[in-house]
């Protein structure tokens, strides 16, 4: 089951049961941000036909980060509509689990006792987070002049810390900013709602990860749509604000 939040004209967050991602209606098609874990398929398929649109008829992808409950559903999508797949360079090793920059049971171990944090492992292993078919022949943004190519306004915004290559997508004609998990309002190990980072285990970087909080303060949007949790209406600044007071939950 999953939730459809028309954040603006053409602009929906998809809200799963751990996880979001993102239909944009571009002129060319619909356009998929991040694509859930591979046990939210039947939902990617399901919101996409709430909006008329058919899996085949998807036009691009666009990834946020290389975790599995992000790009679960990229290699079922981009073989049914032969669509491209775009994420930075730098992210894309960790897209084609070439190398595995991801929070693992070592690091879970030590928080197993607090709340939450043992019901997320438990979905994230029976939502098939350890079995994402990993994508290839992924193009990096970073070789195109602009992403006008899949049919809308977009531009990709580094936001690194949570992975080295993590992309936020700002929708300026919408006044829309995607984070990704650069910035989450909600997760199952926080009893924190509203803007916030996710706990210090699912960052590569942690410190890098805080420095990026400052980054959004600059970039002009009027509802960020994070890769966890509920839309924000409100600017990327005042999350930001909210973040950085609140931190993470461990």
């Amino acid at each position: 089951m999953s939730d459809i939040d028309n954040v603006a004209t053409g602009v929906h967050l998809v809200r799963g049961p751990s996880v979001n991602w993102v239909v944009i209606e571009g002129s060319l098609g619909p356009i998929l941000i991040d694509t859930g874990y591979p046990g939210d398929r039947q939902a990617v398929v399901d919101a996409l036909r709430e909006l008329g649109y058919g899996v085949e008829e998807v036009r691009a992808i666009l990834l946020t980060h290389g975790h599995g409950d992000h790009i679960g559903n990229v290699t079922f999508v981009s073989r049914l509509s032969g669509c491209p797949v775009y994420a930075a360079r730098d992210e894309i090793p960790n897209i084609q689990r070439e190398v595995i920059e991801q929070v693992g049971l070592a690091d879970v171990q030590p928080h197993l006792d607090r709340p939450g944090v043992s019901e997320w492992l438990t979905h994230a292993v029976e939502a098939g987070g350890l079995e994402v078919e990993a994508p290839q022949g992924v193009i990096a943004v970073d070789d195109l002049d602009d992403l006008s190519v899949v049919g809308v306004s977009i531009e990709a915004v580094p936001l690194p810390g949570h992975t080295r290559g993590h992309l936020g997508f700002l929708l300026p004609e919408h006044g829309v900013l995607v984070t990704g998990d650069a910035l989450i309002t909600g997760h199952p190990t926080s009893e924190q709602a509203g803007p916030q980072l996710l706990p210090e285990m699912f960052h590569g970087d942690v410190n890098r990860a805080r420095a990026t909080l400052e980054l959004l303060e600059r970039i002009p949007s009027s509802v960020v749509l994070p890769g966890h949790g509920p839309a924000f209406h409100g600017s990327p600044a005042e999350a930001a604000r909210q973040a950085i007071e609140y931190g993470s939950a461990f």
